[in-house]
């Protein structure tokens, strides 16, 4: 009997230190939490306050021309230039695993793809590099003739969300960049783009091309007849020099 005595006895001894404890921590977590609102409702740690819930980034346009560094699905390096002096390029790019795309692939060998896009526009295929595709898959699709660059990084360069997309570059800047399910969609697109840059440069255009008049007519930077001639300020009382006696 004494045992069982002393068994509970220790037992309810360790029961109390356990809900000190647990009193203790609770508390310091209150503590931490701070006080409860006014309006009695429980404070929730790390709740973003109303109206200021963050919202997922946007994916970032790109604006520039990024040179195009990969390899062919012949397994050579190649480079394709997108600057300034390169000229108006459409990059298509194209994946060996999506149905839309195998319909561009075989639209390319029936030559009825170029055909829909304006004459000087190059036109170049760019694929994921060769870990992530295969170079005799791609090939295989690829016509003769069109350059084709092997690429991850060119992907990652034009934040390309998927296949098939397409980007237009012109003088070293993308005016355009979308996606279609077929050569027609992808030439209104490029006439889209292209004659909304030439809108939106109208007025430099203009301003260009009456500079060049004037120079043409030796009308510089300088030139007296841009500016008003200074004359002596005329004092109270003085007759204007255009004007006779009065």
């Amino acid at each position: 009997m004494v045992v069982l005595v002393a068994c509970e006895t220790l037992l309810l001894v360790a029961l109390t230190v356990l809900v000190v404890g647990l009193l203790r921590s609770h508390a310091e977590i209150l503590r931490r939490l701070g006080p409860p609102p006014d309006d009695g409702s429980a404070a929730i740690p790390d709740r973003p306050a109303v109206g200021r819930i963050p919202q997922p980034e946007r994916r970032a346009s790109v604006s520039a021309g990024q040179d195009l560094v990969g390899m062919t699905p012949g397994r050579d390096a190649l480079k394709v230039g997108l600057g300034e002096d390169s000229p108006p390029t459409l990059l298509a790019f194209l994946s060996s695993g999506c149905g839309v795309c195998d319909r561009f692939w075989e639209d390319l060998h029936a030559d009825s793809g170029p055909s829909e896009l304006a004459s000087h526009v190059r036109l170049v295929a760019v694929t994921k590099g060769p870990h992530e595709e295969s170079p005799s898959r791609i090939q295989t699709l690829a016509p003769e003739g069109l350059p084709v660059v092997m690429s991850s990084a060119a992907w990652q360069d034009y934040q390309v969300p998927a296949a098939p997309y397409f980007v237009y570059v012109e003088r070293g800047e993308v005016r355009g960049q979308g996606s279609a399910s077929s050569w027609r969609g992808i030439s209104s697109l490029l006439r889209d783009a292209i004659e909304d840059h030439a809108y939106e440069n109208a007025g430099e255009r203009r301003t260009a091309d009456v500079d060049r008049v004037l120079m043409a007519a030796g009308i510089g930077p300088g030139h007296p007849s841009l500016s008003p001639q200074d004359r002596p300020e005329e004092g109270p009382g003085e007759p204007h020099p255009s004007k006779g006696p009065q």
